[in-house]
């Protein structure tokens, strides 16, 4: 795989974006683009809530919030985004993301297990290129993303609830596609495929102090590991039946991640939240950039407290939320995405879960300094049940 042509891509990208379609260029490098690993009413508040412990809180990026469970319950979800670049094009596309079972034990100890997405990778790019006095045609398709099998206990001490998370990254593939198309030379076409997966440990703790019925803070850090990459590099030229595979292994850096948050309870009627993350990918990799994710929202809830859990009270949620991304670029200005979501949810009878419903509008990139932007409409679906 030639990595020089990425730069080359990304060149053209911002020197004539009219000629070149890509999908998005903010997802191929390294991992891929990170999940944020906040569940449907969190990512409806802008992503705010690692504070938030109320026993609905499914967001997996502190493990601490599974301590305030207290029924068996299980949530999963799925987001369809649209993409549309400003240079012309779109696109569309649809993941399935957190599912997740909790399950309380005796003594305030919670446990669950979950599939968590933690990258997300969807890059197309084609131009026409020239090499040696030839002619050719470039195309180039990524997808994919790593994936891991989470593992959480937690406990509640009093105010102070305290959790541990094990992510083993043992699912998800990242594959890429490198087509050359030489006009008038068949001979010389080609088609390299290469496969990626990812085993390893990845580790997180996580804390919320909850000193009275109105105010809770909390905060999680994830440990910096290495993960074992298994690459496969197949080659094929004129025909399927001529191909080479060449397999290397190497390692990758998941970085240092830092995060806190605050809620304020106002009563039952509504609630407002703010949290901020730090991760140190700067010290993974060379070129890439520490990211920051802020993040602010309310929640509010309509009808009267309802001791009997009868009633079907309709909860409303609003947040903005800004980050930037680790990858390199060429000049140098590191990425930005700035959004703001909205969301409704749904109780189910006699409060036995909840369809959650959320829409969230933005922005990545700028233009004048990476060469393109993207606006974004990322929609999530959601559904909660809570067992006796």
């Amino acid at each position: 795989m030639n990595r020089a042509f990425v730069w080359i891509v990304v060149g053209l990208l911002g020197v004539c974006p009219q000629l070149v379609f890509a999908d998005t260029i903010f997802s191929f490098y390294g991992l891929g683009d990170m999940v944020r690993r906040i569940d449907a009413r969190s990512r409806s508040m802008g992503g705010a809530g690692r504070a938030l412990i109320d026993g609905q809180n499914f967001s997996t990026n502190n493990p601490a919030l599974l301590a305030s469970f207290v029924r068996p319950s299980v949530s999963a979800q799925f987001f369809a985004q649209r993409r549309m670049l400003s240079g012309g094009g779109a696109l569309n596309d649809g993941d399935v993301g957190t599912f997740q079972m909790v399950l309380p034990l005796s003594g305030g100890t919670v446990v669950s297990m979950g599939f968590d997405p933690l990258t997300d990778m969807d890059f197309g790019a084609a131009d026409t290129l020239a090499s040696g006095g030839q002619t050719y045609y470039s195309v180039l398709d990524a997808s994919g993303g790593v994936q891991a099998i989470s593992l959480s206990v937690a406990h509640r001490f009093g105010k102070m609830y305290l959790g541990g998370r094990l992510d083993w990254v043992a699912m998800g593939t990242i594959n890429e596609i490198w087509i050359k198309k030489f006009e008038g030379i068949d001979l010389f076409d080609s088609r390299d495929v290469v496969n990626r997966t990812h085993r390893g440990w990845l580790p997180s703790f996580g804390a919320v102090y909850a000193p009275n019925q109105h105010w809770s803070l909390g905060g999680h850090l994830q440990i910096e590991r290495r993960i074992r990459q298994r690459q496969i590099l197949t080659t094929r030229w004129v025909s399927e039946s001529a191909a080479v595979k060449i397999e290397t292994r190497s390692h990758e850096k998941l970085p240092n991640i830092v995060g806190a948050g605050v809620v304020y309870r106002a009563g039952y009627r509504w609630l407002a939240a703010a949290d901020a993350e730090r991760a140190f990918w700067g010290q993974t990799g060379t070129g890439r950039f520490n990211t920051w994710d802020l993040s602010a929202g309310v929640l509010v809830r309509m009808g009267n407290p309802d001791p009997l859990e009868q009633g079907r009270r309709i909860e409303f949620n609003a947040g903005m939320h800004y980050r930037t991304l680790y990858f390199p670029t060429l000049s140098g200005s590191q990425i930005g995405e700035i959004g703001a979501s909205f969301g409704v949810a749904l109780p189910l009878k006699n409060q036995t879960g909840r369809f959650r419903y959320g829409i969230e509008v933005g922005t990545r990139g700028d233009r004048n300094k990476h060469g393109i932007s993207e606006k974004f409409i990322l929609q999530t679906f959601s559904i909660t049940g809570f067992f006796q």
